[in-house]
């Protein structure tokens, strides 16, 4: 027994990802002439926001914050504008954003 290493967290929460597309790809099919896709994409939306707040019986919640650039604030500053609060990797234990785009695919199963 371990505890889970970043690349194991990442793969899981994918793979979470991919099975909520794949619950909410097969719901709803009586409602397609009058939601004709919109319902499903709230249903994935909300369903993931569940996943990142709450958790499920297979995966945790998640940390989200914001990860501006360092020099945001400056630049807002200097145009006027609001800035977004800074948050430093140093304090979260496993930071797997940044790179869930480019894995997404990558975890996918095959079909």
């Amino acid at each position: 027994m371990h505890e889970y290493a970043e690349a194991e967290v990442r793969e899981a929460f994918l793979k979470h990802v991919w099975e909520t597309i794949d619950y909410w790809d097969g719901k709803y099919d009586q409602m397609v002439a009058q939601y004709p896709c919109r319902r499903k994409l709230e249903g994935l939306a909300f369903s993931l926001l569940v996943m990142l707040d709450e958790g499920s019986a297979d995966i945790p919640g998640f940390i989200v914050a914001p990860c501006p650039h360092p020099d945001d604030k400056a630049f807002l500053q200097g145009e006027g504008e609001n800035w977004w609060p800074e948050n430093h990797e140093a304090d979260v234990a496993c930071d797997i954003g940044g790179t869930l785009h480019d894995s997404f695919h990558n975890v996918r199963k095959e079909e």
